[in-house]
């Protein structure tokens, strides 16, 4: 059985994972809070380090509903090391779904790309 540790909105940042992973290392993957910048903000791109994320398998997880965005953003984290993305298609965030930022799935075009 594989454990992975989802992010929660707000609360599951670099530290937090390190915590977690320091009294319960048994996660096999840890997911970040969702990107949504074409362009990963300063604390984003903190969130990342690979520096910030040692002896974590960390999984970066995306939220848009624009290819383009999404090709940006996995360009940017290929610099930082990752191959691995999650591409969030449809978060119950109040805050999420009041700005549209996760239907993607509704666009089935647009996935394909």
């Amino acid at each position: 059985m594989q454990f992975y540790l989802a992010p929660m909105e707000g609360l599951t940042g670099y530290v937090y994972r390190n915590a977690y992973h320091k009294y319960f290392p048994a996660a096999d993957r840890y997911f970040t809070p969702f990107i949504t910048n074409k362009k990963m903000s300063s604390r984003e791109r903190n969130d990342i380090l690979p520096e910030h994320n040692e002896g974590m398998t960390v999984i970066p997880q995306i939220l848009t509903n624009q290819a383009e965005d999404f090709l940006s953003l996995t360009k940017e984290l290929r610099e930082y090391g990752y191959d691995t993305f999650n591409l969030n298609l449809g978060c119950p965030s109040g805050t999420v779904v009041a700005k549209r930022r996760a239907r993607m799935a509704e666009y089935a075009r647009r996935v394909s790309r």
